[in-house]
């Protein structure tokens, strides 16, 4: 029976890699805590919490080459493993020939997040055109109620895109969100990083290919072992300090996971009720502080075929080996046509 390695997650922190760096994992790459993601595959366990306790470290040697990956298509030149890893995922994905062709995604379904002590749930939708747009758009509902708050956030080139709104506030309250950054400023320089980063993770997690406006080299690390499976693991890095770890089915070649530091997905909000604040209160509210990085881990799941390509459908990811988000999508559009202020400043 075919089998979906996912239960990698589910280790009993008996890790093992071979053939990887001398940093290898870092101590950070399975966090302790986290709940595998569950399978549409037959003869598959359901989710399994990871025990707590300490990180497992992963012994390594010494002894691997790096390659540049250009463009859209998966080379590693000059190192041999992770080339031919890379052409394998791709292949499991759907071929070179399909991959090469999509140049766009838009995915829509439903997000459970956290938001302070409090667990939300509500619809998203992530649009994607290469070479260099992103948008990411959330309604929900913080207070379980008929209020909806609508954030976007993404890139489309050198622009940064923030918007947010909020619909259906009842009377007396107030729900307050951050400012976009001021163009210019080191917030905005700041955004216009992460959401490059979060372009090329998401190519990386979902295509195993990196967009031409993020170029990224990739080292063979060894491999991931557990008593449920197996699973090739893939240094990614790139500009702006940009670094990820790659987990890939052994056996399938998929991608299973991709664990890097970054700043953790969220949405800021203050809500009150009673007289009506100032104005500009009713808009927005103080722009947040400097976030500091965090060990992020994505869970890929639930592949199904559109129009010829393997794509997951269920992405889950935890913040310092905290549950944090579920993304479920119900529909999943390659090469979509866009409108044309789809990815344009509001």
């Amino acid at each position: 029976m075919e089998r979906f390695f996912a239960l990698l997650f589910s280790l009993a922190l008996t890790v093992a890699v071979r053939g990887g760096s001398p940093p290898a994992f870092d101590g950070r790459c399975i966090p302790a805590g986290c709940v595998a993601p569950s399978s549409n595959i037959p003869d598959i366990l359901g989710r399994r919490a990871l025990p707590s306790g300490r990180l497992a470290r992963l012994d390594a040697t010494p002894d691997f080459r790096h390659g540049l990956l250009g463009g859209y298509a998966a080379h590693a030149a000059g190192d041999v493993k992770a080339e031919e890893l890379l052409k394998q995922a791709r292949a499991s994905l759907g071929g070179e020939a399909k991959l090469s062709k999509v140049q766009g995604l838009s995915c829509a379904g439903t997000v459970q997040r956290a938001i302070g002590d409090r667990q939300v749930t509500g619809d998203i939708t992530i649009d994607l055109q290469l070479p260099d747009k992103l948008l990411r758009s959330d309604s929900i509902s913080p207070m379980g109620d008929a209020a909806l708050v609508v954030t976007e956030q993404g890139i489309n080139g050198d622009q940064l895109l923030r918007h947010s709104k909020t619909l259906n506030t009842p009377p007396g309250a107030v729900i307050r969100v951050p400012l976009a950054p001021a163009h210019g400023s080191d917030g905005e320089t700041q955004g216009l990083r992460n959401s490059r980063a979060d372009l090329a993770r998401l190519m990386l997690a979902m295509l195993v290919a990196a967009p031409a406006s993020v170029p990224l080299e990739f080292k063979y690390a060894g491999e991931a072992e557990s008593p449920d499976g197996k699973a090739d693991v893939i240094d990614v890095t790139g500009p702006s300090s940009f670094a990820a770890k790659l987990f890939l089915d052994k056996t399938h070649h998929r991608p299973l996971m991709l664990a890097y530091r970054g700043v953790a997905p969220r949405v800021v909000m203050q809500m009150q009720r009673g007289g009506p604040p100032p104005a500009a209160a009713t808009q927005a509210g103080p722009s947040p502080a400097a976030q500091d990085q965090v060990d992020i881990t994505m869970f890929l799941d639930d592949y199904k075929a559109v129009e010829g390509v393997m794509l997951p459908h269920h992405i889950t990811r935890s913040v310092d080996g905290q549950p944090h988000e579920e993304m479920v999508f119900t529909t999943i559009k390659v090469n979509p046509v866009f409108k044309a202020d789809t990815f344009s400043p509001k």
